[in-house]
């Protein structure tokens, strides 16, 4: 009798820590939307010019002058071979090419931008530039850490509308969703 009483007790327990799951997810209640942005290259503008992106604020930043220097999560450039953005593992020095997770990539896909609803896992590569092309699509995954408290990135979608040889910037329209631990690429409050 004292055996079912303890294995009771111990149902009972199990069932209510499971309701009370530390590591299941909040509700997501931050809406997704899509942003049109615009960013110059990192090299040949000057310094009041936003060059980089960080997904956690869903917001290009200006190096070295918003405070942001080491915690971007891609850059744009123009190199001799074209306009390109790079994953802050592909100009970090000292950056271990071995390594692949919690650094931000970036994944080209054929899917149309609209058609993208959910994020992809695997397959980024955090630690190469990334050439581009008006139109071209990609998922963008963020740098760890980002604010989540999971310790897990944040996701996008981008499109590439244009380039600027003038100005030298490159726009683009991207749907961040900083919900941690959420991979919902459509607007709105996501649900996976």
């Amino acid at each position: 009798m004292r055996v079912l009483t303890c294995l009771a007790v111990m149902v009972v327990a199990a069932a209510l820590i499971a309701c009370g799951n530390p590591l299941a997810l909040l509700p997501a209640s931050i809406n997704n939307h899509v942003d049109t942005v615009e960013m110059y290259s990192v090299n040949g503008t000057g310094l009041d010019k936003p060059s980089a992106y960080i997904l956690a604020q869903r917001q290009p930043v200006k190096l070295g002058v918003d405070g942001t220097l080491y915690n971007f999560d891609f850059i744009y450039r123009l190199t001799p071979t074209g306009p390109e953005f790079a994953p802050y593992a592909a100009v970090a020095a000292n950056n271990d090419t071995t390594v692949t997770s919690g650094k931000s990539a970036f994944q080209v896909t054929t899917t149309a931008f609209d058609a993208i609803t959910v994020a992809e896992q695997t397959g980024y590569e955090p630690n190469k530039p990334l050439k581009l092309e008006v139109g071209q699509v990609m998922y963008v995954r963020s740098a760890i850490p980002n604010g989540c408290y999971l310790s897990i990135p944040y996701y996008a979608k981008l499109e590439v509308i244009s380039f600027d040889s003038t100005a030298k910037s490159v726009k683009f329209r991207i749907l961040v969703d900083i919900n941690c631990g959420y991979r919902g690429l459509a607007p709105g409050i996501p649900t996976k």
